[in-house]
């Protein structure tokens, strides 16, 4: 595959998990709030449009437009978990025995020797002058 055709499957991957989180939405409530921004601001100080903008109770056109957005999305998908919810019934429970212990003992062979003898040293290098 072209590395062309490589890049637009991964923008378009990015797009459409972008789209399928909100994304579109977060980017339209941004756009709106540059615009609130800016008219604020040719009436008014920085301060007091920067207020108006984030403070909720000046909405533009837009910004209800998102919020109506972002509810009816959530209806949805308060929907949709409700018709994927299966009742499924569960067996009847069932009781097992308790299982029975036994004693095992294990058997270590005596060694009176040295370790030593079994794990030779690692042979070194001698160092260099």
């Amino acid at each position: 595959m072209s590395k062309w055709m490589r890049q637009a499957g991964q923008w378009l991957l990015i797009g459409m998990l972008l789209v399928s989180m909100g994304g579109h939405l977060a980017l339209l409530q941004t756009v709106a709030w540059s615009r609130m921004l800016v008219d604020f601001s040719a009436s008014d100080s920085l301060t007091v449009a920067v207020e108006k903008t984030f403070d909720g109770a000046h909405p533009c056109s837009l910004c209800k437009v998102v919020k109506q957005t972002k509810e009816k999305e959530k209806q949805d998908d308060a929907l949709v978990k409700s018709e994927l919810k299966w009742n499924v019934p569960l067996p009847a429970g069932v009781e097992l025995p308790t299982p029975q212990f036994t004693v095992m003992v294990a058997r270590v062979p005596d060694y009176h020797g040295r370790f030593a003898t079994i794990y030779p040293d690692v042979p070194v290098q001698p160092p260099r002058v």
